[in-house]
């Protein structure tokens, strides 16, 4: 994200050189063209002006190209899984990338969230995703942990006793 807005100091400091360069300007003008001070008054404007619009451009853009992400809820589930297999050292790297292409597993990683965020109910629970899968398989001990964690934090959220079938 890149800041659009910069500290207060900075605008001081450009008010201040604007200032700077506005008051020899109309010393110089003064002096050298002989022109009356309240012929002046209007050019003593254009520090406090061009400061204003150059706060505003730069608030308006931050806020425009930054706006506040969405927290991905799904990544950081699969981030958390994830870091409990790599954690038991179980699974080589030709494994990961054999979950990662297998259709049948992303569809039943995506059931997973749905339990994690909802809850079990009739289509979405974790029975489903026992079956779904022969025992001893990469697939199968892919998703114990997943289940082992879906139950985990279905039993400390609570949804496991409400939404039990």
């Amino acid at each position: 994200m890149k800041k659009f807005k910069k500290p207060i100091k900075f605008y001081i400091y450009l008010f201040l050189l604007s200032v700077l360069v506005i008051g020899v300007y109309s010393i110089y003008r003064i002096v050298v063209d002989e022109i009356a001070i309240n012929e002046l008054y209007s050019i003593w404007i254009l520090p406090v002006l061009f400061i204003l619009i150059y706060y505003g451009s730069d608030t308006l853009l931050d806020k425009i190209f930054n706006r506040k992400k969405k927290i991905d809820y799904e990544g950081k589930f699969l981030d958390e899984i994830g870091e409990r297999m790599r954690s038991k050292n179980e699974f080589l790297i030709e494994d990961y990338r054999r979950l990662q292409i297998n259709d049948k597993f992303q569809a039943s990683l995506r059931m997973a969230y749905k339990i994690h965020q909802d809850g079990e109910d009739e289509v979405f629970n974790i029975e489903k995703l026992e079956r779904k899968f022969n025992k001893g398989s990469l697939e199968y001990r892919a998703m114990k942990y997943v289940i082992d964690y879906l139950e985990e934090k279905l039993d400390k959220d609570g949804k496991k006793q409400e939404n039990k079938l």
